[in-house]
């Protein structure tokens, strides 16, 4: 995604539209937020599916809890915007 000219303004700054997912983890210990940036292209799945499937979402997770967990062994998650509420 490079701007199509940086003092551009409005709704056509980039030349090309790009469908971007974007899935944030924040850890309040160091204080920090991590996003993951998915374009339209990023999947995991053989055929080109699963961009932002629970396996997905979970390896998010996972890699955020070996990378920044260190001498820290709690967490809680919050989530938005979720198609199915947990109970």
């Amino acid at each position: 995604m490079l701007p199509y000219h940086s003092r551009q303004i409005g709704s056509l700054y980039f030349s090309t539209p790009r469908k971007v997912k974007i899935f944030g983890i924040r850890i309040d210990a160091i204080p920090k937020q991590v996003n993951f940036h998915l374009d339209e292209h990023d999947t995991i799945g053989q055929d080109g599916s699963l961009s932002g499937g629970p396996n997905a979402v979970l390896s998010m997770i996972d890699w955020a809890l070996y990378t920044y967990s260190g001498e820290h062994r709690e967490c809680a998650f919050h989530a938005d915007n979720c198609p199915d509420k947990l109970v």
